[in-house]
């Protein structure tokens, strides 16, 4: 009976309303009376710190609206420049700017030595000379000397080669070759049939007599071996060119040609 004085307490009520109608309003009441006590508490915190926050922002507002209007514009002045004196002398010009030095090299005394085994090779150049050696600009940029080798032929040389001074071509005009291809060409039946076209190239070489030799297809035409067999057959059956030269003497050369295939 510890809680007795406790009006709400719930042995207290269970004593009190034994054996009466617990429905009765006052059971209830004294029941959820500390439910609502606590219900009723959290809703006025609730409420109270909702103000305080909207209280709060509203101030927050108004005090940055206050603050803008508060703002005033600064308006700069700025003076006007200081007038000109047209009885001033003007400034003096600038010095002119030190002239470009010129590249020059230290003079030496030749020394005087035997006759050298292998006499060297005279560059034409101007070089100013004076009495130290400095770095400068160049007036004029020396002259690029390309020297011009000259490939030596043997004339039982065997060596083919790929370029000559003079290209080997056939006898006739400049057209001589393309003429002789259109005139004995013969379209391949089975590439005719299945319409191919294409490009094969073939790989000759011109002897020095003029001589054609060596013949075979370097590039043929996927599933056209009949453009490679007539190309070969015409080109190996062509008479003899005139040779290239190379430091007028006939050399050996090894040419490729493209023959084209194309229905009419």
């Amino acid at each position: 009976m510890a809680n007795w004085s406790n009006e709400i307490s719930a042995e207290r009520n269970e004593l009190v309303f034994e054996s009466r109608n617990k429905a009765y309003g006052a059971f209830k009441i004294r029941r959820d009376y500390g439910r609502i006590v606590l219900v009723a508490g959290s809703s006025a915190t609730f409420a109270l710190l909702l103000f305080l926050g909207v209280h709060h922002i509203l101030t927050h507002e108004e005090a940055v609206d206050t603050a803008k209007k508060e703002q005033k514009n600064v308006e700069v002045v700025l003076k006007d420049p200081p007038p000109v004196d047209k009885t001033a002398p003007p400034p003096p010009p600038p010095p002119p700017p030190p002239p470009p030095q010129v590249k020059m090299f230290q003079f030496t005394e030749p020394e005087i030595v035997d006759e050298p085994e292998t006499p060297p090779i005279a560059v034409e150049q101007e070089v100013k000379l004076g009495a130290a050696t400095q770095e400068g600009d160049d007036e004029d940029a020396p002259e690029v000397i390309t020297p011009t080798v000259q490939q030596a032929v043997e004339e039982t040389s065997d060596e083919v080669f790929t370029y000559a001074e003079e290209m080997p071509k056939m006898h006739g005009s400049e057209t001589a070759f393309q003429e002789y291809l259109q005139k004995n060409i013969v379209y391949p039946n089975m590439e005719r049939e299945q319409g191919k076209t294409g490009t094969v190239y073939v790989e000759f070489e011109v002897g020095k007599d003029g001589s054609i030799s060596n013949v075979k297809t370097v590039r043929p035409v996927a599933g056209a071996p009949g453009f490679s067999k007539e190309a070969e057959r015409v080109i190996r059956g062509m008479p003899a060119w005139e040779p290239g030269k190379m430091n007028g003497r006939p050399v050996k050369i090894k040419m490729t040609v493209p023959v084209r295939f194309e229905l009419q």
